[in-house]
């Protein structure tokens, strides 16, 4: 039983955190598709982003079930979270999984924050490209006037 227990915990810290650098990579060239305007890579990749994404919900769920078989209804955000495992494991144990958690959240952190700054660089495309039509619209109108008035201003 011990040894499933921290075999479950190691491997749920161990796949939450190698999805998260998996999304950090994503994010990342999101970026730069969104900086080249490349438009056709950004859709490919946000489909990629939606399979890390619904892997990280099954990750969550294992969690929960843990948190769960081990009488925890709050979860591991809860402080009674590290109590709970510090009494199952010991405290080298504990301590490694403590460490995993925070690489878990920094890295989770610095991908929310790159997102945003994606999201913020996506906002201005959209902004200009609306602009862009606009004026071409402003265009197309001019020339169905011009050409209403058999080409004579």
């Amino acid at each position: 039983m011990q040894a499933d227990f921290e075999r479950d915990l190691s491997a749920l810290a161990s796949s939450e955190l190698a999805l998260y650098n998996e999304l950090a990579v994503l994010v990342r060239q999101e970026h730069e598709c969104v900086v080249s305007g490349d438009m056709e890579s950004l859709l490919s990749i946000l489909t990629d982003k939606q399979d890390v994404i619904s892997r990280q919900e099954r990750v969550q769920e294992g969690w929960n079930s843990l948190c769960g078989e081990i009488g925890l209804e709050e979860g591991r955000e809860g402080p009674v979270f590290w109590e709970k495992i510090a009494d199952l494991l010991d405290n080298s144990g504990t301590e490694e999984l403590k460490s995993s958690l925070v690489a878990i959240r920094d890295t989770a952190r610095r991908v929310l924050d790159e997102e945003m700054e994606v999201q913020k660089l996506l906002e201005v495309h959209v902004k200009d490209l609306r602009r862009q039509m606009l004026q071409l619209s402003r265009a197309k109108k001019a020339v169905r006037g011009y050409s209403a008035n058999g080409g004579m201003i």
